[in-house]
């Protein structure tokens, strides 16, 4: 981005000489040159107001040591954080920073957020604490907070929220309750194993799967194993729960002896199921396993 502003800036700078130059050549000329020579001072009057602009944005407000607050106070405003597992109650929150309901949440270094609270076998929320950032400031661990209260999408607010606090991430946890490892790359969330959501035999009948993510999911990564009935070879399809279409990808296919084991991407309906089934009367098993989410728009 500062290479664009640069280039901007020597484009104006070569803009105003030239105008500073046509005064003085125009001075045989008094109407033209001094219509230009009035400009002029507009002229660059502008020109410090596009500098004073193009230095907050990239090297910090103008007299400050602060980032412009015009720069990343943008409604919704995402600089996505990193996130990584840290231990049995708490993560890693990578630098980052957030538009919170009209407040710059920055932090500059890696947090931990000590999660507490955690109830059995759930999800758990990671909160930007908007009662708690001081606009501006760089904020600390003591601004993030975790709820088992799931956000709800924000159109006024352009973010994932509760109330004023924006959400950020979110973890699920096992029957103990303890944080359940994971990976997490690029907006993608990958469980350290892949959890069961289906086992059955649909036949041809499209039949409801839920997935296990987040409230805010609707895209998973699932495992799609096939079981075959040693008949013959058979096809599986998912589609998106309430569709009277066809199906919108596939399980995978068996063959007269063998199974099938593959991954695929799948989208939900907002109760984060699918439906599934095989393509015509077959006798085998159809397993679904959710082996990780993607992050919404909006986080």
């Amino acid at each position: 981005m500062k290479k664009s502003f640069i280039i901007i800036l020597a484009f104006l700078f070569v803009f105003a000489v030239f105008f500073s130059y046509a005064a003085t050549w125009n001075a045989d000329k008094p109407a033209v040159g001094n219509q230009i020579a009035e400009d002029i001072p507009d002229i660059e009057e502008n020109f410090q107001e596009l500098h004073d602009i193009i230095v907050a944005i990239t090297d910090g407000t103008p007299g400050t040591t602060e980032p412009a607050d015009f720069a990343v106070k943008i409604l919704g405003y995402t600089e996505r954080a990193s996130f990584s597992y840290a231990g049995t109650s708490s993560i890693y929150i990578g630098a980052g920073a957030y538009e919170v309901d009209g407040k710059l949440a920055r932090w500059d270094s890696q947090l931990t957020e000590a999660c507490t609270g955690l109830g059995s076998t759930a999800f758990h929320y990671i909160y930007l604490d908007h009662s708690e950032i001081t606009d501006g400031t760089a904020i600390t661990a003591t601004e993030i907070t975790n709820s088992g209260v799931a956000p709800t999408w924000s159109a006024s607010k352009h973010g994932w929220y509760n109330g004023s606090d924006r959400c950020i991430f979110a973890v699920r946890t096992n029957a103990v309750p303890q944080i359940i490892k994971f990976y997490y790359s690029a907006g993608f969330y990958v469980f350290d194993e892949a959890i069961s959501s289906y086992y059955g035999a649909p036949d041809d009948t499209w039949t409801d799967v839920g997935l296990h993510g987040p409230g805010f999911a609707k895209r998973f990564h699932i495992r799609s194993y096939l079981q075959t009935d040693d008949a013959g070879a058979m096809a599986a399809r998912w589609r998106v729960n309430g569709s009277s279409g066809d199906g919108s990808g596939s399980l995978g296919r068996t063959t007269t002896t063998d199974d099938s084991d593959i991954t695929t991407t799948a989208v939900t309906d907002s109760s984060q199921k699918i439906e599934v089934r095989w393509i015509t009367t077959y006798t085998g098993s159809i397993g679904i396993y959710t082996e990780g989410w993607y992050m919404p728009e909006g986080m």
